[in-house]
């Protein structure tokens, strides 16, 4: 991930800034209020019947009956009309050309979109188009939201030899090329006209609300794709989204640090650290990992729900283990440069393995974007939890469009929409078991606060109606928090004894076994150590209690 100067970029973008740091309080509220009405894009919106009153469209491809599957699928669990579903004529595979890009899926969509009353559209000059340009000029469109979906291509070619790419490359001219993600290009479908060499300016991005273009030109629409290794993949996608749209993320959030020296990637671990920070806000489970590299082998990942690091080309363990799933809904991105070179796979890059491993909801790099204009986590975090949709947050986070990146995910996937009180009344009503990741939240909350004693007895008062052992352990975590030493041992102990699973033993073991040592009870901390490795002895774990030393 190379990292460069953006000043002469993005001049127009700081200009917008000023404008918008000078805006009314009547303005900022229009903002607000276009957040509301935006941002969310409720299912009941979109169910709405007639053309007319759609604003999100499915892309499929006819020469790929998995796409297809795909696309109808997603329509029924969002209650979208077939009148939304636009399917194509496309190459099957993953790369096409920039004049296949204009020809077969641009200019077709366009027609789809005029012939379908969704735009409205007039021919431009055509001396003043350019090549690859489009040659409509928009005049009105309900369009807001467009969702390629698995066979529909992911990158479009540069238009010079590769020779002359690579060199340009090593001469420092990076951003001379016109090769881009398929969804960064239709972002800006119904743009005005854009110099296609190079990342584009993005208007909405540090935003808060999608402001529309009252022509209906110049907005970029939100474009996040349905698609990954697999068809199965791609349906875990839009059922993660749909169940914790109603139950919120439930389990533990994982940030890798690369912790470098280099001032030149500073603004990867900032970001990271900063997404952190804004889900702990939320009540979440946080564990930052302060390596240099990604999650050791045999660290204890368990119940992920989120995970956002950096910086190997290749998904590594324990995202590679057989028996690692995120839980439904999970969010998982890997900064890098190829992060989704190859979005249909599940062993190579990050993008599909995270997406083949249960993720509802990822991004990723084409092609090197400069890490400037990659994703900026900070912002995606904050908006997402906020409660954008999942599209709407990855459009706010992007500096540049006509680019390199590609965001796979339900675009109106909102983990968010609900708040925590009201997403505890749904887990109670379904009588879903994952209620103990929102009481855990509520405790968190509550600590944050300053509420510690509340934090407590809600944690036993759940504890004795259902014995759940995540409030064990957060009680015995908070018990030594509070130098209730004794107290903590006890807990720890009970979750030792009636743990399922080997990365919950090794975790909470090694936290009793560090406790211990620090007691002075080296004896206790023995004993307990031959347990667990005569309990566990196959486990890939074990090496993780050579951690638990001062």
């Amino acid at each position: 991930m190379s990292a460069m100067r953006l000043e002469p970029i993005f001049m127009d973008y700081f200009r917008q800034l000023f404008k918008i740091a000078s805006m009314s309080c009547f303005r900022q509220g229009l903002c607000i209020l276009a957040l509301a009405l935006s941002c969310a894009l409720p299912a009941s919106r979109a169910a709405a019947s007639g053309p007319e009153q759609t604003n999100v469209i499915v892309i499929a491809n006819q020469n790929v009956p998995a796409s297809l599957e795909a696309a109808r699928y997603y329509l029924a669990a969002r209650g979208l009309p077939e009148a939304s579903l636009c399917v194509l004529d496309l190459p099957s595979g993953e790369l096409i050309s920039r004049s296949i890009y204009d020809l077969k899926l641009r200019e077709p969509l366009l027609e789809f979109l005029r012939k379908n009353n969704f735009i409205e559209q007039k021919q431009r000059n055509p001396n003043e188009v350019q090549p690859h340009a489009s040659k409509w000029l928009t005049l009105r469109s309900s369009v807001q939201c467009l969702v390629p979906v698995y066979g529909v291509p992911v990158k479009i070619a540069d238009t010079k030899f590769p020779l002359a790419v690579k060199i340009s490359s090593a001469l420092g001219k990076g951003l001379y090329r016109d090769s881009a993600a398929v969804d960064s290009e239709l972002a800006l479908l119904l743009a005005a006209p854009y110099v296609i060499e190079g990342p584009h300016n993005n208007p909405l991005y540090d935003q808060y609300a999608l402001i529309p273009s009252p022509s209906g030109e110049g907005a970029p629409l939100l474009v996040s794709r349905l698609d990954g290794p697999d068809i199965e993949s791609v349906k875990n996608m839009i059922d993660g989204a749909l169940f914790a749209e109603r139950y919120g993320l439930c389990g533990r959030m994982y940030f890798d640090l690369q912790e470098t020296s280099d001032p030149l990637y500073y603004a990867g671990d900032h970001w990271i650290r900063e997404a952190s920070e804004r889900f702990a806000r939320e009540g979440y489970e946080c564990h930052l990992d302060r390596t240099a590299n990604v999650f050791p082998p045999e660290y204890p990942m368990t119940d992920a729900t989120l995970y956002f690091g950096w910086y190997t080309e290749h998904v590594t363990e324990p995202f590679t283990r057989k028996d690692f799933r995120f839980l439904p809904g999970a969010v998982a991105y890997h900064i890098h440069s190829a992060s989704a070179k190859m979005l249909r796979g599940r062993t190579r890059y990050w993008t599909g393995p995270l997406l083949a491993a249960g993720a509802a909801a990822s991004m990723g790099a084409v092609g090197e974007p400069y890490l400037g204009m990659s994703p900026n986590l900070d912002i995606f975090s904050d908006r997402l939890c906020s409660g954008s949709s999942m599209g709407a947050a990855a459009l706010f986070s992007l500096r540049a469009l006509s680019w390199q990146t590609t965001v796979t995910g339900d675009p109106l996937y909102a983990p968010f929409r609900y708040p925590l009180d009201v997403q505890i009344r749904h887990l109670q009503e379904d009588g879903r078991p994952e209620i103990e990741w929102a009481w855990l939240r509520k405790v968190n909350l509550m600590v944050r606060a300053g509420a510690l004693n509340p934090a407590l007895e809600f944690c036993r008062e759940k504890i004795a109606e259902t014995g759940s052992l995540v409030l064990r352990e957060k009680l015995a975590d908070l018990y030594v928090k509070n130098a209730l030493y004794n107290d903590a041992v006890d807990q720890y102990r009970a979750v030792l004894a009636a743990a399922a699973d080997a990365g919950t033993a090794m975790r909470v073991g090694a936290r009793l076994l560090l406790l211990l040592r620090l007691q002075n009870r080296a004896d206790a901390a023995d004993e307990l150590e031959n347990e667990l490795k005569q309990k566990w002895k196959d486990s890939p774990f074990l090496p993780w209690l050579d951690t638990a030393r001062p």
